[in-house]
């Protein structure tokens, strides 16, 4: 029953939706579907591999959620516990209130931010750029600090870090009064300042010392050296004719390491992550969480409010747990996969998921701008699940 995972791949690749994919799935620690489609540079006929480097966009959240519950593990916070506690600039939080008439007020939040609305994305904390005043005031005010910062560089003055930009963010108005309603933003990049704040690391080391080096992944971080340029995966603009995207990826450490979006990583490193998940925070030995925090993060933690203002098309039939979609209701989904199943995806295709019912992990990765999920998952899931016994 393989083939029909091969299939419904090949035929993204071949009917020309996507430039190309690898894909890795493990059923009970066996090598369920392993395979990669098409290619990771098209100009220059790179073909896709197992070695090939993605940009994997949010798929990072995952990853510094779990960093940070290792430190609740250590007794360091709760999850109620203020932001302001670890990053000051978010004490005294503003929100910009909108009006039936298009404009907006600045005015007091009632309450503080939170660390758990941090996770379940019910902080108010928006991206830069999307639909509320909020968002538009943030894009403004970087596009100012953008600037700012070049000058600083060029005047040899030292420019702040994830944590000193997360306390900055801070300062600005929220889209929302706290806790109010799940709103998909830049909650979870605060969160590696957080973990910043209470370990004395940058992001980057922490994850290397704490996650990547215990669990061998050896080509996940947030830049990609010069040696390793030749196998990071192109983007496609997949509704433009396949054009490729030019952007400059850091060799180096960036100055935000974005515990939101800023990873690059293999569908080998990626799978050993995921691995670690469905063990319930073990793998080869090597413990990175208890089992029982693996069961807090993937609970649905929103109330009935909360979830009625998810309106994504992806997100039908689930909730969010901490930094995570969780499966409630396959039904609705239109999935013949399990309740209970989670994980998250990232802004240019990829996606990953954890089945504890199944004992199953798989990790897509590709390239594609827009991300386009709705077009390739659900067909994907559909595959996957009827190869099973």
């Amino acid at each position: 029953m393989q083939h029909l995972i091969e299939n419904t791949l090949s035929r993204f690749v071949d009917s020309g939706q996507i430039a190309g994919c690898t894909v890795k799935i493990l059923r009970d620690d066996e090598i369920l579907f392993e395979g990669s489609f098409g290619y990771a540079n098209v100009e220059k006929k790179v073909r896709m591999s197992g070695q090939t480097i993605f940009p994997i966009a949010s798929m990072s959240k995952v990853v510094t959620v779990a960093a940070l519950m290792q430190l609740y593990e250590q007794g360091l916070f709760k999850l109620w516990d203020p932001v302001s506690e670890y990053l000051p600039g978010f004490k005294h939080p503003k929100i910009a209130k909108e009006k039936p008439d298009g404009t907006y007020e600045i005015v007091e939040a009632q309450g503080e931010v939170t660390l758990r609305q941090l996770f379940t994305m019910t902080s108010g904390v928006p991206y830069p750029g999307s639909d509320t005043a909020a968002a538009k005031i943030r894009l403004e005010y970087e596009k100012e600090q953008e600037k700012k910062y070049k000058d600083q560089f060029l005047a040899g003055e030292k420019l702040p870090g994830t944590k000193e930009i997360c306390n900055l963010v801070g300062q600005l108005p929220l889209a929302f009064e706290p806790g109010e309603r799940w709103m998909y933003g830049f909650s979870i990049d605060i969160l590696g300042g957080v973990i910043e704040a209470l370990s004395g690391k940058t992001l980057g080391e922490y994850l290397k010392e704490h996650i990547f080096d215990p669990l061998g992944m050896k080509d996940t971080g947030f830049f990609v050296p010069n040696e390793k340029k030749d196998r990071v995966a192109t983007l496609y603009q997949i509704r433009n004719g396949m054009k490729p995207d030019e952007r400059v990826y850091p060799s180096q450490k960036p100055l935000f390491e974005s515990g939101g979006g800023g990873l690059f990583s293999t569908v080998g490193d990626y799978s050993r992550f995921a691995q670690m998940l469905l063990h319930g925070g073990t793998l080869d030995g090597v413990r990175i969480l208890g089992r029982k925090t693996i069961d807090l993060i993937s609970t649905d933690h929103l109330t009935e409010a909360q979830r009625a203002t998810d309106s994504w098309d992806t997100q039908r039939g689930y909730s969010y747990g901490l930094g995570v979609r969780v499966l409630t209701n396959p039904e609705l989904a239109d999935i013949n996969g399990s309740a209970g199943e989670w994980g998250w995806d990232g802004a240019f295709g990829n996606w990953f998921c954890v089945d504890p019912k199944e004992r199953l992990t798989c990790v897509y990765l590709t390239g594609n701008l827009p991300g386009d999920h709705y077009r390739f998952i659900p067909k994907l899931m559909a595959s996957m699940y009827a190869s099973l016994d």
